[in-house]
């Protein structure tokens, strides 16, 4: 069985573990649709519900947009903070598989999720069934530092789907390094210039100004190198996840697959 631990650069939580587990229950046990979803997460009218897990038929993933509160980074929480433009992105927070199309899985990094669903995206196989509504939380009460390797892999990787630009190379990280730079420093002078002249500033303002020099510390001790192995790590992951599935039996029950994984039923 493969070992995600010893794939981390940065492990952020045990949330990339949980998933796998869930990926592999469900081929070991024949289920061909699940459903990732976190407890914070309200809308979900059972026949919207219904007809989105209905798509898996054609997608590999379908997820949901949330536009009141989504489950966004700290830095992109002050980007929308400061008035810059966030375009909310689906992710594992909501999330159908078809098991049978995905063969990728959830590395355990920040933006895990992304990491999934990245050849979906790549292939134009990934739908966006609709809306749902998140719990609001306090993104500022979290430190920046553990999210920016994840946020700095999967905003590049992203971007290079649109640009076309090749991810295989230290120049493209390098620039890409440079320009996650550059858009926090945006997001901080838009931060000062709306505090600036106003007698009731935004009452979280230190906090948040403190979480992107959190940020921008931790950006700065990334090197391209790094950014480059983890992507040739991760690539090399998703091809060996992909061949040991092909190995793994699937139709045992639930209990058979859980000492197949050699899980605790409690």
């Amino acid at each position: 069985m493969l070992d995600f631990e010893q794939w981390s650069m940065e492990k952020h939580s045990d949330i990339a573990m949980k998933r796998n587990v869930g990926l592999l229950l469900a081929r070991l046990c024949g289920w061909r649709t699940i459903l990732f979803l976190d407890d914070d997460i309200r809308g979900m009218d059972p026949s919207f519900i219904a007809w989105a897990a209905g798509l898996t038929g054609w997608y590999p993933v379908i997820g949901f947009q949330i536009l009141d509160f989504p489950d966004n980074s700290l830095v992109c929480h002050a980007n929308r903070v400061s008035g810059g433009e966030q375009v909310p992105f689906v992710g594992g927070c909501a999330l159908f598989v078809n098991t049978r199309l995905v063969g990728t899985y959830f590395p355990p990094e920040y933006n895990e999720d992304w990491f999934f669903m990245y050849d979906a995206v790549a292939a134009g196989l990934a739908g966006v069934a609709g809306r749902l509504r998140q719990l609001e939380y306090k993104p500022f009460d979290r430190s920046a530092a553990p999210e920016e390797f994840g946020e700095l892999m999967a905003e590049g990787l992203f971007r290079a789907l649109h640009s076309g630009s090749d991810v295989s190379t230290l120049y493209f990280w390098m620039d890409a390094i440079k320009k996650r730079s550059r858009f926090i420093d945006e997001v901080v002078r838009r931060l000062h210039g709306s505090a600036r002249g106003k007698e009731d500033p935004l009452p979280d303002l230190d906090r948040i100004l403190s979480r992107l020099d959190e940020a921008q510390k931790r950006l700065m001790e990334i090197s391209p190198m790094r950014c480059l192995s983890f992507y040739r790590t991760w690539r090399g992951n998703v091809d060996i996840w992909q061949r040991q599935l092909l190995d793994l039996p699937t139709s045992l029950t639930l209990e058979q697959a859980i000492r197949y994984l050699r899980l605790s039923s409690e």
